[in-house]
């Protein structure tokens, strides 16, 4: 079974969706494998012109399958580094289309998620959304770029604060620091979104390509903040300290660091 999907609506409106709910779409990588795929079939048909990405089921995205992060314990740390690189590359490449991108948000959206949303154009969410940066709760530097991704969104100060917190903040204060532009009911999340493709469609296709280059023009530094947050990780999967992040997520308590 897929477990990323796309639909496209008559207008040009793909829809893409990752589709774990089994899993919270905890982000493996057999999603990768399946989201670059999509990504690759929507650059050939070249015909897609805004993309809505959201996730099945009750949460967007709980972060980094936590059997998959667990599984890295084993490997060196070059191997890790260089599956790491690959494993950004793959979520990452949304970027490669050049049409807005919106990240409709419900439920869960963290970690390794939650750095996908950033990397979307503009991010909406449910009332009930939780969201959080919560790679140092497991004794990992952060990853999928959120060190690069995150202060362009909610500036510097911010970001170095929700990163080395971890913290999981709500809808309310994702709104108030600019992380998410509005915030609607769980049921009308793909509704809202789809009128803000709209609403984007009826300007200049020309002009509107132009301003997404403008508003991406420094993700030619993303590159070089993925290397150093793969080199970061690659030490962390072998560290005592990400085992003990591991143990305490799945014994449902604090870790003790």
């Amino acid at each position: 079974m897929a477990l990323v999907t796309s639909s496209r609506d008559s207008l040009g409106v793909v829809t893409i969706t990752l589709s774990d709910e089994t899993n919270l779409n905890a982000m493996s990588e057999e999603m990768a494998a399946d989201f670059a795929s999509v990504i690759s079939k929507l650059k050939r048909a070249a015909d897609a012109k805004i993309i809505i990405l959201t996730g099945a089921g009750k949460s967007f995205s709980a972060g980094g399958h936590l059997e998959m992060l667990d599984a890295k314990r084993q490997k060196t740390p070059e191997q890790n580094r260089i599956g790491m690189l690959a494993f950004y590359d793959s979520f990452l490449s949304i970027l490669s289309l050049n049409v807005p991108i919106i990240a409709a948000l419900q439920g869960a959206a963290v970690g390794a998620g939650l750095c996908l949303a950033c990397a979307c154009d503009t991010r909406i969410a449910t009332s009930d959304s939780k969201l959080g940066f919560t790679f140092l709760k497991l004794g990992l530097h952060p990853g999928m770029g959120g060190t690069f991704l995150l202060p362009r969104v909610v500036g510097r100060t911010m970001a170095t604060e929700l990163l080395l917190t971890g913290r999981i903040i709500f809808a309310d204060e994702a709104l108030r620091i600019g992380l998410v532009s509005r915030i609607v009911p769980r049921e009308r999340l793909l509704e809202e979104a789809s009128l803000i493709a709209r609403e984007m469609l009826s300007c200049g296709p020309e002009a509107s390509a132009q301003l997404l280059q403008t508003m991406r023009a420094d993700l030619a530094d993303l590159p070089a903040a993925l290397d150093r947050e793969a080199s970061c990780q690659s030490i962390n999967y072998a560290s005592a300290e990400f085992a003990e992040g591991i143990s305490a997520i799945r014994e449902k308590r604090p870790a003790r660091f």
